[in-house]
């Protein structure tokens, strides 16, 4: 069975197998019910999401968010720390500056880092400083991961759940991996297999570079012709750790190993670092 809906700003792609109907049915429905339920609390253009009133009044109050949400932030805090700062969800204002998202109510919002975001226990939060945070490097690799709980919950052991290029299999069927580099549609570069794991893809574009120990000065995002690509054993890992790898640009960096992924850069001929 393959199903498919718009959700997170692109189309989430379930592909199902192992079980008959209605119950392979109700599972599908399940995940992508799952996958809005993770759209609706952490769109950064919904005012009532967790995520629109975080950025609105965390800087002057506590505030009270879903599980979900609070788990989410409690991971992109883990990864701000052992990245030293290179994962940084509070980029807000500079895609606000750059007209990439919408800065109604917003307008105290300033530049600055995710260490701003204070835990207060529970699912209870505040913010230090006036950032604006946007999950987007983060929560739909979340979703995807949701998705696959929400199959394994209802009996699928064989499976493909696609957002937008953020994908998780599971089950003993190996996926080939077919990426596509920015400025490149046309063109597709086989790099290897998926099984029982996840992978994202990023590009330069979509990355706001937070370190100046991210390496060499990189050419204009706009001009950069690869992409950027990390296989996990989530989805939420791969998905954080493009934005990290678009930085340092080294898909042999030993900074990856403490994670347990595989990385590699893709141009429109060629294959840098591990292919899956």
């Amino acid at each position: 069975m393959r199903r498919a809906r718009p959700l997170l700003g692109t189309f989430v792609e379930i592909e199902a197998t192992g079980l008959g109907d209605p119950s392979l049915e109700r599972a599908v429905n399940a995940a992508f019910e799952a996958v809005t339920r993770v759209h609706q609390l952490m769109s950064f253009h919904d005012p009532l999401s967790d995520l629109a009133r975080l950025n609105r009044y965390a800087p002057f109050q506590t505030v009270g968010v879903d599980r979900w949400t609070s788990k989410v932030l409690r991971r992109a805090g883990m990864l701000f720390d052992a990245t030293r700062g290179l994962f940084d969800c509070a980029v807000g204002h500079e895609l606000m500056q750059r007209g990439l998202l919408p800065s109604e109510g917003l307008a105290h919002a300033e530049s600055g880092n995710f260490s701003a975001v204070e835990h207060l226990g529970g699912n209870q939060f505040r913010y230090s400083a006036p950032i604006a945070i946007d999950l987007g490097g983060i929560a739909k690799g979340f979703a995807v991961d949701r998705a696959v709980a929400t199959l394994r919950a209802h009996g699928v052991r064989e499976a493909l759940v696609n957002a937008g290029g953020d994908i998780r299999v599971i089950g003993p069927s190996a996926r080939p991996i077919l990426i596509r580099c920015p400025g490149g549609e046309d063109r597709v570069v086989r790099a290897g297999l998926l099984r029982n794991a996840a992978i994202a893809t990023s590009s330069a574009v979509a990355t706001v570079a937070r370190s100046d120990a991210a390496g060499p000065t990189p050419a204009a995002p706009n001009r950069d012709r690869h992409a950027y690509s990390v296989v996990a054993p989530t989805c939420l890992l791969a998905d954080a750790l493009t934005k990290v790898l678009v930085q340092l640009r080294d898909p042999n960096a030993r900074f990856f190993a403490a994670f347990g992924v595989t990385t590699f850069i893709t141009s429109d001929d060629a294959i840098e670092g591990k292919a899956a």
